[in-house]
């Protein structure tokens, strides 16, 4: 048989692009005729985030540079030369102590920060308004979840984070804790003073861990928020692929101070991390952290520029909003049309099906943006002449009138307790069952359902469906939300995840 295809005169691998039925390829090839403006993750933009001689010889060399651990490349899981030497020069450029490549994403950060100070059954303090992610390492490590809730924004119904007598009251009711965990900033760029949070673990003696995520180049400049690695943090996980350069499932982990073992690190990463970890997300990740250490100041100056110059051509305008906070993340321009009756998911579908114009994420009321060092002038005005156009024109009838103060009714009861029957281990372990949304009031819910993005629980893995859970979610449904943890049934409705033989 080897015979007969060495002899062959056709080439088997001769298939014209027009005859390769690979969807994903063809989706993406699509995808890239449209040359969408993009203000969405990753903060490269398709490839102007990158310096130009370097950009062109990753493109010469991408199939080159996916390789494995042959000689001279290292290992991810046990670095001697040149991926240590990489991290290395990463922890110096964004504040750390010790810095570890993630090629599975920010998600394999969180869930390591969890494995390093947890142990099954023990304690551990998240905000309500924790990623998805978190609670994944809760269930992996069978940890107690012990929450606090952040403030809410009444005007823009947005979480304004979690105040320290938050945290205070849960270590006093919970002196057993292990771990602190915070997310900050979040998704619309709110950041707050950690050092105080940072204070009261450590007198308590227990570690902050920090769930950074939107937040790995506001070290890079003084005008954006300090980071969690200079106010007192013991570990910081980064998306390095949101705003900075790095592909997407890249990021890092960074260990500040004395507190949390670096080989205990490494042994829970060589367990949540593939054996064959990818080259190229790791050399993207390298890249970003060179342009940082070389370019990052002035980078984040020439975007914070460009962020200012959108916040003065839309401030001003009839029925439009533009959230701007002292101490906030300027670089996520967030939106809102809700003064003409226009819902956050119906501007972020107009701002891409008439002027091809992509969002990172809306919600019932607002939009966000993402302005990186990637954008330019031209890229900028044409996100601001489209939002502008589309204020202009007036709100249509859309599937679900939306009003001021529907995002904040929608945060407070994604953000409000829930009655727990099991432990979000037990619920999800717990033999299941797939049941129509509409009559799962009552039942103990087997995984998370959260509005994706941004991937914060309205339910948790063993907490009761209430009608307040199914009423929040037929109308975010309305206005055009998708949810991670329902899916569609055989006969067309959704269903949920529930436990099996327990309800409330």
């Amino acid at each position: 048989m080897s015979k007969h295809l060495l002899g062959a005169s056709n080439d088997p691998l001769n298939i014209p692009l027009d005859e390769f039925s690979a969807p994903l390829f063809q989706a993406l090839l699509a995808y890239q005729r449209l040359a969408p403006v993009r203000f969405h993750m990753p903060g490269h933009k398709g490839g102007p985030g990158y310096p130009p001689e370097v950009a062109e010889a990753f493109r010469r060399n991408a199939f080159g540079m996916d390789v494995t651990e042959t000689r001279g490349m290292d290992n991810l899981h046990l670095p001697s030369g040149v991926i240590r030497d990489a991290q290395d020069l990463a922890a110096r450029t964004f504040g750390a102590d010790h810095t570890f490549f993630l090629t599975n994403g920010t998600t394999a950060g969180v869930h390591a920060m969890i494995m390093t100070t947890c142990k099954e059954g023990q304690k551990i303090i998240i905000p309500r308004d924790a990623h998805l992610s978190v609670i994944g390492g809760v269930i992996l490590c069978g940890l107690v979840p012990v929450f606090v809730y952040p403030k809410i924004d009444p005007e823009w119904g947005i979480s304004l984070g979690i105040p320290t007598e938050e945290y205070e009251r849960a270590l006093r009711e919970n002196p057993d804790v292990k771990a602190c965990l915070i997310t900050r900033p979040n998704y619309y760029g709110i950041a707050w003073d950690l050092r105080p949070l940072a204070e009261l673990c450590h007198a308590h003696d227990i570690p902050l861990l920090v769930d950074e995520a939107h937040g790995a180049h506001i070290h890079l400049h003084p005008a954006l928020p300090q980071s969690a690695v200079d106010m007192g943090a013991d570990m910081v996980v980064q998306s390095t692929h949101k705003m900075l350069g790095s592909f997407t499932g890249s990021s890092m982990l960074h260990t500040i101070g004395n507190r949390i073992p670096p080989d205990r690190v490494q042994r829970m990463l060589a367990i949540l991390q593939s054996t064959s970890p990818s080259y190229l997300l790791m050399v993207s990740l390298d890249i970003a952290a060179t342009v940082a250490r070389m370019r990052g100041h002035v980078l984040m100056s020439k975007a914070l520029e460009l962020a200012a110059y959108a916040r003065e051509r839309l401030s001003g305008i009839d029925g439009l909003r533009v959230l701007d906070r002292p101490g906030m993340d300027s670089l996520k321009l967030t939106l809102s049309a809700v003064g003409i009756g226009l819902a956050g998911y119906e501007l972020k579908a107009r701002l891409m099906d008439e002027f091809n114009v992509r969002v990172e994420l809306a919600d019932f009321e607002n939009v966000i943006a993402f302005i990186t060092y990637a954008d330019t002038k031209d890229t900028v005005d044409e996100l601001v002449d489209a939002v502008l156009n589309l204020v202009g024109q007036g709100s249509r009838e859309a599937r679900a009138r939306v009003h001021a103060g529907d995002q904040a009714k929608f945060t407070r009861a994604l953000f409000a307790p829930a009655e727990r029957v099991l432990l979000p281990r037990q619920a999800t372990l717990a033999a299941h069952e797939l049941i129509n949304l509409s009559q799962a009031e009552g039942r103990v819910c087997a995984e998370v359902v959260a509005p994706y993005p941004p991937g914060i629980p309205l339910l948790y893995p063993g907490e009761v469906i209430d009608r307040d859970h199914l009423d929040v979610i037929d109308h975010a449904l309305q206005l055009g939300a998708v949810f991670r943890g329902l899916t569609t049934g055989s006969d067309g409705g959704l269903v949920v995840t529930v436990v099996r033989d327990v309800k409330r």
